[in-house]
């Protein structure tokens, strides 16, 4: 049976997650994915068969732009599974399909992820989606500088008063998921695992997560960067940094690469595809460097 979401799913949502991926999720890091993340309920499609979830499809909702600045809504698809057992029965096909037609009624522009290299063609195939190419994963090695090192914040840490004023910077034309208060707020501040820091100033922001490389080297993953002038920023936040890499996720051919070359960054390696439907009559989506991804969406998801 394919139907929509029920309260009490997440147990059996959550069983199939560690069943296809092997790896647990909590109920808390469910909640937090699905019950804030959107500015809408989220679409969540799940196939039940003998007594159990064996199929799940979903799409988080964004308040969005288009390149024109008009706004849309976006959907980002994911967590597109099949248990094992149950592979090669039309599920997969059921359940993707069930997810577009109820997206197109919620009126979204386009539905976009980043699916593995199976999940991808069997996705392009059955919902003529379109492949626009692989995100590349930027890394550069950071030396000290002997500048002052600048402040760097917690966002659990942070005002009311300074997420608005990041939320207010606006700094680009392309296809993106709106910066607003609410969204900060959820994504960032209320991740229940990841701590995330910010640099800032008036008019600009890098949001990034610190990890360390064999327990000793620190990495600094940009997770999003919002700016009028993303060379500036890129450049004074690494020059705040000690020793470290630096880290980062963006599309080829886009202004955000010409800042990250210009600073120091090179091209790691491109394991990401970026899947796109498009579901109006936009073809602005159907350009890969019409698109300013979130990175933070690879970070997490």
């Amino acid at each position: 049976m394919i139907r929509t979401y029920l309260a009490g799913d997440e147990a059996g949502i959550n069983a199939l997650f560690g069943a296809v991926f092997s790896k647990k999720r909590s109920l808390t890091e469910w909640q937090w994915k699905f019950e804030t993340l959107g500015s809408h309920l989220p679409i969540i499609i799940v196939a039940e068969e003998d007594d159990q979830i064996v199929g799940h499809a979903a799409c988080l909702l964004f308040e969005g732009s288009n390149v024109d600045g008009s706004p849309i809504l976006i959907g980002e698809r994911v967590d597109i599974m099949v248990h094992p057992d149950y592979q090669g029965r039309g599920i997969y096909q059921k359940i993707v399909k069930a997810l577009i037609e109820d997206s197109e009624r919620q009126n979204v522009a386009y539905l976009y992820g980043f699916p593995a290299e199976k999940a991808k063609n069997i996705f392009i195939k059955m919902a003529h989606a379109t492949d626009l190419g692989n995100i590349n994963r930027y890394v550069s090695m950071n030396l000290p500088s002997l500048r002052k090192k600048r402040t760097h914040q917690l966002m659990k840490t942070l005002s009311e008063t300074d997420l608005i004023k990041m939320s207010n910077v606006k700094g680009t034309s392309a296809i993106h998921v709106n910066r607003s208060l609410a969204f900060l707020t959820s994504r960032y501040m209320k991740h229940p695992t990841i701590d995330y820091y910010v640099y800032q100033s008036d008019s600009a922001y890098i949001i990034y997560r610190l990890d360390y490389l064999k327990s000793v080297i620190p990495v600094y993953t940009i997770v999003d960067i919002l700016a009028d002038d993303e060379l500036s920023i890129v450049k004074s936040f690494k020059k705040s940094l000690g020793t470290g890499i630096v880290s980062t996720w963006g599309i080829p051919n886009t202004p955000l690469e010409a800042a990250l070359v210009k600073t120091g960054f090179k091209v790691h390696s491109s394991p990401m595809p970026f899947v796109v439907k498009t579901l109006t009559a936009h073809d602005y989506g159907q350009e890969f460097n019409n698109w300013r991804i979130l990175q933070g969406d690879v970070d997490s998801f």
